[in-house]
């Protein structure tokens, strides 16, 4: 045996024949990886970009081994043994023998201080492993990096998933000066590029190019071959075309090697891996669109062929495989395939004929999570239930689609759709709603109980979206179904659309009779969140009337009503409406307080309609105190959600008289082209700098009597102590007896904590207090805290926050 030294010393990484895109994060935690350990394996699916980021990867450590990096194609290898002779060929080994053995190569290797690059191991995975093993035992200075749709399986392994490339989320284009962060845009353009050397993105072009990066997922074989299309087709046209995706991408290099001339190709030869079982359970996983949890998996795959019982193992399997993907955020762990990948499971569902009765069982497991929704949703498991239902947002969507193309299911929609009321609210999704419902009204056109609460649901989404004219007939149709059936829910809800149909057009007197007779219906039927939802437009009416004490009163009510329940999401509008009181009587300090609160209760749940209520009125405090320049970027920063969500401020006729008043005002202080330049800077924060940013300025603008905390200027005195209570174990009711304060001026401490610290429990605030403990002294039982009243200065019309407010420093 001889080697070829020339090569030896130089490696045989092939050239680039494209340039190297982005992934620098990636290749900087791979090289970590290799310092540490002596067997990588880059694991994804199939067209992610293993390949080149091996490579590239390689190329950058080459300096870092003597005797080269060498890299071993095994994709066209189907006989596992010739795998020995083709890794030796590949490192210039040469030996007349026609099968050179795996102790010949570990004898060559044994002294040698190299890098092994095999690329695409998942055919031949288990003679790849037993190889490497022998290998790795042999030479103690060789390491391997390895590609392989699943990992080798050996315990010395370190595996890394590869991504793929970043792409925006959602229907919201970011400027076109922040693509730069959006690794398959920028891969997009410089393939288009090699295409058509004149083509750059533009303002014209780039929301067409990131609509095709995020149909392909981000897969930069997708992204790859879709640019290539520009030869023949528009970058329009390539967009449009993408629906048949599989018709489109056909053409790839015509030296590629065949199962990577497609993206079919590719997947035809992760199923061709797969057992029978897996290649079942994979076609019906494509009926879940966005993802999907196992106990979803298990209730609506396991039938024919597959136990319950067995799905786990099934699904670990084609996670192993680089089919199926596995995410953990915040322990709730979440399964998807790339929508690609999904496709082609769906193509396989159609032929085994199985797909109608899947779509079934998928529409009654999601139909029924959402009835389950809606009536858990008036407690404390708001916060879980609404992320629940946004993990499972595609696949309540697939549901809805089911129930109104299926004959005989569009009643069953109506009830989905109208349970999702909050939903639709919380999220901002009000247009998706309302399209949702005007389908399922239309479809089922019988008096029942579902239809007349789509029909309240349907009429409150476009009230809120300023739609009254089109409201009203459905409030109409609303009562008289109500009247019909005898359904005093109906009524009841009916009668509050009209309430607030009337504050919305101005008439304050008739919304306030309409509102207070809707009340005692709600209060009647038992319906909790009929009669919270109420009183939120309720005390907003009679702030507007100037009825200090009424609203006050009705916010105290609703109020006490949150704290028995654990209820926390109308909490925040309560606490806008609190703010709303304050600010008609003009105690800014209170009004900016109570509103700072409801803040911070709304961006634990990112509730689009509550953070722009308490982002607007912040705006008006800080035009009110001439702190011109936060207002107009505060404005900025209101008027990109209610882009969003479709209408300022629920559409309220006063309200919008205000802010366009505040408007006026910062336009005659500032001059037009500073408060133009301060609104645009706001309305370009991202919604968490927003929030941040009116967050900071109130903490900024509150009185202090120079109180120290554990965290510089991070909590006052009071909340501080509040933190050592609750690291002691004591309840909030327990808190408000020994610092004898209201137990919902103690709740409310409790959520500040949780809002400047970032927490989302009480056992994350114990742990911090425990941390602090160790790093100083904490201010702990006494001498440090100093207790400030409740709200010491109370109005003639009444207090306006009697012991539900957080407590003000002095």
């Amino acid at each position: 045996m001889r080697a070829s030294t020339s090569a030896e010393r130089a490696g045989n990484l092939p050239a680039e024949l494209a340039s190297f895109v982005g992934r620098r994060r990636e290749v900087a935690e791979i090289k970590r990886l290799l310092s540490v350990s002596r067997l990588v394996t880059l694991t994804g699916v199939g067209g992610a970009g293993k390949t080149r980021l091996s490579l590239r990867v390689a190329a950058d450590v080459r300096r870092a081994y003597a005797d080269g990096v060498w890299y071993v194609e095994l994709a066209a290898l189907e006989d596992q043994a010739l795998l020995t002779h083709t890794i030796a060929t590949a490192l210039g080994v040469h030996d007349r023998r026609a099968r050179l053995q795996a102790p010949v190569l570990a004898e060559y290797l044994q002294s040698k201080q190299l890098l092994l690059v095999l690329d695409n191991c998942e055919h031949l995975r288990g003679a790849c492993a037993a190889l490497a093993e022998t290998l790795l035992r042999a030479a103690p200075h060789l390491r391997i990096l390895a590609t392989s749709r699943q990992p080798l399986g050996l315990t010395c392994e370190q595996t890394y998933q590869v991504p793929t490339m970043p792409v925006p989320d959602g229907d919201l284009l970011p400027p076109l000066e922040t693509l730069a962060h959006y690794e398959a845009v920028i891969l997009f353009a410089d393939r288009a590029a090699a295409v058509h050397p004149t083509f750059t993105l533009t303002p014209t072009n780039f929301a067409t190019v990131v609509q095709v990066c995020q149909q392909v997922d981000g897969i930069p074989l997708a992204i790859e071959l879709a640019a290539a299309r520009l030869r023949h087709l528009s970058l329009d046209d390539i967009l449009e075309r993408l629906q048949d995706r599989y018709r489109l991408l056909t053409i790839g290099s015509r030296t590629a090697l065949p199962r990577h001339q497609t993206l079919r190709g590719l997947i035809d030869w992760s199923m061709e891996l797969c057992s029978e079982q897996e290649r079942t359970l994979w076609s019906r996983l494509s009926i879940f669109a966005g993802g999907f949890d196992l106990h979803a998996a298990e209730a609506v795959c396991a039938s024919d062929g597959i136990s319950g019982d067995s799905v786990v193992d099934l699904v670990a399997s084609l996670v192993d495989k680089s089919i199926v993907s596995c995410e953990e955020h915040e322990g709730r762990v979440r399964y998807r395939l790339l929508e690609t990948i999904r496709q082609y499971g769906q193509d396989r569902l159609r032929e085994s004929g199985d797909r109608h009765a899947l779509r079934a069982r998928h529409q009654r497991y999601y139909g029924h999570l959402v009835e389950q929704a809606w009536a858990q949703w008036f407690g404390p498991d708001q916060e879980r239930w609404l992320r629940r239902l946004q993990d499972e947002h595609s696949n309540i969507r697939i549901a809805l689609e089911y129930c109104f193309t299926e004959p005989g299911e569009a009643e069953y929609g109506l009830r989905i759709a109208g349970a999702l009321w909050y939903f639709w609210i919380a999220t901002g999704l009000t247009s998706e709603g309302r399209r949702w419902l005007d389908r399922g009204v239309r479809l089922a056109t019988e008096p029942s109980p579902s239809r007349a609460q789509a029909l309240w649901v349907n009429g409150y989404l476009r009230i809120v979206q300023e739609d009254v004219a089109s409201a009203q007939s459905m409030i109409a149709e609303c009562m008289r179904h109500g009247r019909q059936l005898n359904d005093a829910h109906a009524c009841a809800w009916a009668t509050q659309l009209a309430g607030m149909t009337a504050m919305s057009n101005g008439d304050l007197v008739e919304a306030h009779r309409l509102l207070e007779e809707a009340l005692a219906r709600h209060t009647a039927n038992g319906d909790l969140i009929g009669a919270l939802d109420d009183r939120f437009y309720l005390a907003a009416v009679a702030a507007l009337r100037n009825d200090a004490h009424e609203a006050t009163t009705v916010c105290e009510e609703a109020l006490a009503l949150c704290a028995a329940h654990g209820e926390r999401w109308f909490k925040s509008y309560m606490l806008w409406d609190l703010g709303l009181v304050a600010w008609q009587i003009g105690d800014r300090q209170r009004a900016a307080a109570a509103v700072r609160d409801g803040l911070c209760l709304a961006k634990v749940f990112n509730e689009q309609w509550a953070i722009g209520f308490c982002i607007e009125m912040l705006a008006w405090i800080a035009e009110a105190e001439g702190r011109h320049h936060c207002a107009a970027r505060l404005l900025g920063g209101a008027e990109t959600i209610w882009q969003r969500v479709g209408a300022p401020l629920f559409g309220m006729r006063h309200l919008n008289s205000r802010h366009d008043q505040c408007v006026e005002l910062l336009r005659d202080a500032l001059g037009k082209r500073t408060f133009d330049t301060e609104l645009r800077h706001g309305t370009r924060l991202m919604l968490d700098q927003v929030i941040a940013y009116a967050l900071e300025e109130q903490e900024n603008r509150r009185p202090r009597a120079g109180a120290r905390s554990n965290t510089p200027q991070e909590l006052t005195s009071r909340e501080a102590h509040v933190a050592n209570l609750i690291a002691q174990g004591l309840s909030n009711k327990e808190i408000a007896a020994k610092l004898t304060i209201a137990p919902r001026t103690a709740e409310g401490h409790v959520e500040h904590i949780l809002c400047k610290l970032g927490f989302t429990s009480r056992a994350q605030i114990a742990a911090w207090v425990v941390e602090q403990r160790d790093l100083r002294t904490a201010p702990g039982s006494g001498d440090g805290f100093q207790a400030a009243d409740d709200f010491r200065t109370q109005h003639d019309h009444g207090a306006v926050a009697r012991d539900v407010h957080l407590d003000q420093e002095e």
